[in-house]
């Protein structure tokens, strides 16, 4: 009876946790993309995650445990003064806590306030390089400088140090992970392209995030206008359809700063 027992619980376990270690494809489809930029983007989101799936590409992260209705919501391009702020209000007014990947270049001035106000309130604040260069394009030295200068601003800012960073453009290749490896930062992608930078219709990008999300999503939106008028469409449906929304450190169990 005994090793009965012991066998169920085996079999019961592998079930439960057999997917946690999947990773995803990239989802996410607007049909206001022409057929040459909807070929360019099928083409960039197999030969990025493919070489992670296979284990190619180390400390990279397309999406979290996939055993548990849980999503988070990040934001790439902050900080601004207008939008920024608006994401912000919303994610207070909905008691969602989120991460903005920051160019640090734009942190200044006006600008500072905002980047404050987000870690203040509870969010993340990680590196999404100086001046959003295509770091493919960069060599070692210069791949090192977008991130230690973003990440030493944020540093002043906040008092915290990132370790999570996202590329501009999700543009990776062999020399830019051992590269940012090196650093001791991990790249953080997204598994659901919200695609409000091609979706206008906030109705739409609702749409498209809740037609394609999964458990352990993270998903992919912006600081412009269709994302400031999707947002509370997009946490109201995902609640209504189950999932919790949880901080991107807390969905994947890693530290975000140094």
């Amino acid at each position: 009876m005994t090793k009965l027992f012991l066998i169920l619980t085996f079999l019961f376990h592998t079930a439960l946790f057999a997917d946690t270690d999947i990773i995803y494809d990239i989802r996410g489809y607007s049909p206001q993309l022409d057929a040459n930029m909807t070929q360019f983007l099928d083409k960039w989101r197999i030969n990025t995650v493919t070489p992670v799936q296979a284990g190619h590409y180390k400390n990279v992260i397309v999406n979290a445990n996939t055993s548990r209705k849980n999503v988070t919501l990040t934001f790439d391009d902050a900080p601004d003064e207008n939008n920024t702020y608006k994401l912000l209000d919303i994610l207070k007014s909905h008691h969602v806590k989120a991460a903005f990947f920051m160019i640090g270049g734009t942190m200044v001035d006006s600008n500072i306030t905002v980047v404050k106000r987000a870690n203040d309130e509870g969010h993340l604040v990680l590196n999404h390089t100086f001046n959003h260069p295509r770091l493919t394009d960069l060599d070692e030295n210069n791949i090192t400088y977008q991130l230690g200068l973003a990440a030493a601003r944020i540093e002043t800012i906040t008092g915290h140090y990132p370790i999570l960073y996202r590329p501009p453009y999700g543009s990776i290749n062999a020399r830019v992970l051992n590269t940012v490896n090196d650093q001791g930062m991990t790249t953080v992608l997204w598994s659901l392209d919200s695609l409000d930078w091609t979706l206008k219709d906030p109705n739409a990008v609702v749409e498209n995030v809740a037609d394609n999300v999964r458990n352990g999503d993270i998903i992919l939106m912006h600081r412009n206008p269709t994302s400031v008028a999707a947002l509370p469409g997009v946490i109201e449906k995902l609640m209504e359809m189950g999932y919790t929304f949880l901080r991107l450190d807390e969905l994947l169990g890693i530290k975000p700063y140094r």
